[in-house]
């Protein structure tokens, strides 16, 4: 028989609030060699822990591969709308309009980027994960609304999208960012970019009166491209998707502003999807918390 009055003896901890695991921890401890409830209890409370930290560890496993698995199927979307205005491109007269090639193209165009935005939702850093999150369902609207080349208003709401796009992508980026020289140069060459564009397309935006519309939106543009450039992250993808974002937007100015037709429909969607890629995979690569933005 244990000694009761040893048991008795010991004294009570001040914690206010002890936990389960806690006092039996410290039963544990206490317990006399030959006490096998107190053994049993013990051994029952270790394997309790375990259980939860493998229950912990499988759902952050089940979370990684639900983030893969989104990952993979936005690329695989992307890529297949690639491929079928390749197809469609290649069948129709050159500089024809891929759009409105069947009654879902809007939404399997914004496809891609809903699935990017429900991959942004396991990002680790809260703040950026909200503005991630906003910046990739604006470009899933915007998507949708310029597959509507039927509906007039469909330009400028996608072109609205896309701002609210863009202003989101600044957002998380400004925080991080980090001049040096050579980012600095590599900005001052957006900004002459950007300049050099509105220049090439002021006569067609006057004679459509878009000019207001267009330049707040170049801004903008420049602003989030520059912002990526001067960037610290660990790896350059958000800033080369940055610039993928600019070249695909410029080249739907061109065809807009410029060419008055679809020419440059199929390069325009493979750059504009890297560039959603690019930048998520740079926000998401060698992050763990807001101290870890390092280049």
């Amino acid at each position: 028989m244990p000694d009761l009055s040893r048991r008795m003896a010991v004294p009570i901890p001040e914690n206010p609030a002890p936990t389960m695991t806690g006092l039996v921890v410290g039963r544990c401890h206490r317990a006399s060699e030959f006490d096998t409830s107190e053994s049993n209890l013990c051994t029952f409370s270790r394997m309790a822990s375990t259980d939860a930290g493998m229950a912990g560890f499988s759902s952050v496993t089940n979370a990684h591969r639900r983030t893969r698995g989104l990952w993979l199927a936005a690329v695989l979307v992307a890529a297949a709308y690639g491929v079928f205005l390749i197809v469609t491109a290649a069948r129709l007269p050159f500089g024809a309009d891929l759009t409105g090639q069947f009654w879902l193209q809007p939404v399997v165009k914004a496809a891609a980027a809903v699935l990017l935005a429900a991959a942004a939702t396991s990002h680790p850093i809260a703040r950026e994960r909200r503005w991630l999150i906003g910046a990739l369902l604006g470009s899933a609207a915007g998507d949708f609304l310029l597959a509507l080349p039927w509906w007039q208003p469909s330009f400028v709401l996608g072109l609205a999208a896309f701002l609210v796009a863009h202003l989101c992508f600044l957002a998380a980026l400004l925080p991080l960012v980090a001049p040096s020289p050579p980012r600095l140069v590599a900005a001052a060459a957006v900004v002459a970019a950007c300049v050099a564009l509105l220049i090439w397309f002021w006569p067609s935006l006057i004679a459509e009166g878009m000019a207001p519309p267009v330049v707040v939106y170049i801004a903008v543009l420049g602003a989030m491209v520059c912002a990526a450039l001067l960037a610290r992250l660990p790896t350059p993808w958000t800033a080369l998707g940055a610039v993928c974002f600019a070249v695909s937007d410029a080249m739907i100015g061109i065809n807009k502003f410029v060419l008055g037709s679809e020419k440059l429909a199929v390069p325009i969607w493979w750059m504009y999807a890297a560039s959603l890629v690019l930048i998520t995979a740079g926000l998401f690569f060698g992050r763990t918390s807001d101290t870890s933005a390092r280049r």
